[in-house]
C-alpha cells in the first residue's frame, strides 16, 4: 500500500533512500571474500565500508551542501555542532557479519535537526529490503513487493538482545540475573537489532555502555517511527549532534512497562560501563 499522505522532508527521504540502497548494493556486491584491517579504535573497517561511505557522502553532499554530515568513517568535524543539521551515517553497521558473510548487516543513514531525528533510514541488502522510520508519521518497508507501512508485530515480548562485547560482559550478566523471565537472542548491527524488535522477534535490546550516534540515530528513528520506544540507559531522551557524538547506552522495547524494565536494571545495581 503506497503512503496516504505525503511525509514531511520529502526531499530529504528521497535522497537517503536512493543513498542508503545505492550504497547497500554496491556493499552486497563487494562482500563475498572481503577482508578487514584494524582502525586505530581496534574496530574493523573494509573497502565495503569505505565505498558505502563514499556513496552515501556524494548523495548528501550534492542535496545538501549546506549540511553537517558525522560518519564512523570520516574524522569527526566538530564545526558540525554549529549546524542545526546534521546527517549521521553508518556505511556498513554490523562490518564483522559483513566480513563473514552473513546477513545481519545495515548501511544507515538519519538526520537530527536541533538534536532530533526527523528521519533514519536502515537498508539491509542481505535481507532484500530497506526501512524507512518518520519519527510522528510512520514507518516503511521497501522491498519486491513494493512499499508499505510497518508497525510492531505481535510476539517475542520476552526475548531480549544484549549487547556481546567482552567488555559489558559483567553489566549483561547483571541485566540477565534483574530480567530472568527473558530469554535470549544474538544480532550484531543495531539497525538489525530494531528491525528484530518491530518484527515481533525481540521485545527488548539493552546495551549498557556508551555508544556511537551513527549506531544509533537510524535505527532509533526507524522503531520510534514504528511505535516502539528508544532511551538511553537510564531512560533518558537520546539527543544527537552532541559535542562526544555519543549515546549514554541504549534501551530499545516494544513492551508498555519500558521504564519499570529500566527500574528493575537499576535496582539490580547495573551502570553505565566506561
Amino acid at each position: 500500500m503506497p503512503r496516504v499522505q505525503p511525509l514531511p522532508f520529502a526531499h530529504e527521504i528521497q535522497v537517503a533512500l536512493r543513498a542508503a540502497r545505492e550504497a547497500g548494493a554496491t556493499a552486497l556486491q563487494m562482500q563475498g571474500g572481503i577482508t578487514a584491517t584494524d582502525k586505530a579504535d581496534g574496530s574493523p573497517v573494509t573497502q565495503g565500508d569505505l565505498a558505502a561511505d563514499e556513496i552515501v557522502r556524494h548523495h548528501l553532499g550534492l542535496a545538501f551542501p549546506e549540511d553537517a554530515i558525522l560518519s564512523e568513517e570520516r574524522p569527526d568535524d566538530q564545526p558540525r555542532l554549529g549546524n542545526r543539521r546534521l546527517w549521521i551515517v553508518d556505511p556498513i553497521d554490523g562490518t564483522k557479519d559483513y566480513v563473514a558473510g552473513a546477513n545481519e548487516w545495515a548501511v544507515q543513514v538519519a538526520l537530527a535537526i536541533d538534536g532530533d531525528l526527523v528521519l533514519g533510514v536502515v537498508d539491509l541488502p542481505g535481507e532484500g529490503c530497506c526501512l524507512l522510520g518518520v519519527p510522528g508519521h510512520g514507518a516503511f518497508i521497501i522491498d519486491a513487493d513494493g512499499e508499505r507501512p510497518v508497525s510492531l508485530a505481535e510476539g517475542g515480548d520476552n526475548v531480549l538482545i544484549t549487547s556481546q562485547s567482552r567488555r559489558n560482559r559483567e553489566a549483561v550478566g547483571l541485566i540477565r540475573a534483574a530480567l530472568p523471565e527473558f530469554r535470549e537472542a544474538q544480532a550484531t548491527s543495531v539497525g538489525v537489532k530494531a528491525w528484530r524488535v518491530i518484527q515481533g522477534r525481540a521485545g527488548v535490546y539493552i546495551h549498557p555502555r556508551s555508544i556511537a550516534e551513527w549506531d544509533v540515530a537510524a535505527p532509533a528513528a526507524l522503531l520510534i517511527a514504528a511505535g516502539g520506544n528508544a532511551t538511553d540507559f537510564t531512560g533518558g531522551t537520546l539527543r544527537y549532534n552532541t559535542p562526544s557524538g555519543r549515546c549514554n547506552g541504549l534501551v530499545f522495547s516494544k513492551r508498555p512497562d519500558h521504564a519499570d524494565i529500566i527500574a528493575r536494571i537499576q535496582r539490580a545495581g547495573v551502570v553505565l560501563v566506561p
